[in-house]
């Protein structure tokens, strides 16, 4: 160990030599305000707008359509998203919806699956999917978040890269805080390798403190939200 390293190590041990850790300040736990269920879904759904997030409430056949208006408003023409999910066999009813407004022949909107892996792939992804679709799998009232769970078809990275992220989200998976989540399911008993929490599109203010959006993922978020009205 050389002499700078000691000295200020020297220096930290003589700091804390005598502090009294029974004196320490206790740890005080926030109470969150008691809410109804529609109170909750209210309260999640005015937090992600508050951060720049689109809600859209949808009943699940309605799906496809608000998302071909979406990419239509954004002149987008590509979307992943990932196979044999749970709405999988809807998102890919994009085509035919966009096929029936345009009454063409060929769909404007073309619809990529997800089953390649980032490994030489990175310049597709990167620059070549401008939006994509992925499920979710509960939401959190009192922060206005949105918890994914990656799979082999939805990986992170689907919802992650693209600049235009469109979720859906079901109101019935909605819980009033993250810790009656994660004891209700359990999860220290299932958890996948990552989650992904989301409570609004990708922002920063590193740069002279001047907020942008989409630096380190999507810029826009859109919440295709359904099954609000059994609440």
């Amino acid at each position: 160990m050389n002499n700078a390293r000691a000295n200020i190590l020297s220096k930290l041990h003589a700091s804390i030599g005598d502090v009294d850790y029974e004196k320490l300040p206790q740890e005080s736990s926030y109470a969150y305000a008691s809410r109804s269920r529609q109170q909750q879904l209210a309260h999640f759904i005015s937090q992600l707008e508050s951060n720049h997030t689109q809600v859209i409430k949808t009943a699940a056949s309605d799906i496809p359509t608000h998302i071909s208006q979406q990419l239509k408003q954004r002149d987008i023409s590509r979307l992943l998203y990932g196979k044999e999910t749970h709405f999988s066999s809807l998102i890919e009813q994009v085509k035919d919806n966009d096929q029936q407004g345009n009454n063409s022949v060929q769909s404007s909107i073309d619809l990529v699956a997800y089953d390649f892996t980032i490994d030489g792939n990175k310049e597709r992804l990167f620059n070549e999917m401008p939006a994509s679709v992925t499920t979710s799998h509960s939401a959190i009232a009192a922060t206005g978040t949105i918890v994914l769970w990656p799979t082999p078809q939805e990986p992170r990275t689907l919802s992650l890269v693209p600049p235009v992220h469109f979720v859906i989200v079901d109101a019935k998976q909605l819980f009033a805080r993250f810790e009656q989540l994660i004891n209700t399911q359990q999860w220290h008993n299932k958890l996948p390798t990552n989650i992904v929490l989301v409570s609004g599109p990708s922002k920063t203010a590193d740069i002279q403190q001047t907020l942008a959006y989409g630096a380190h993922g999507p810029k826009e978020l859109i919440v295709l939200l359904i099954n609000s009205d059994e609440i």
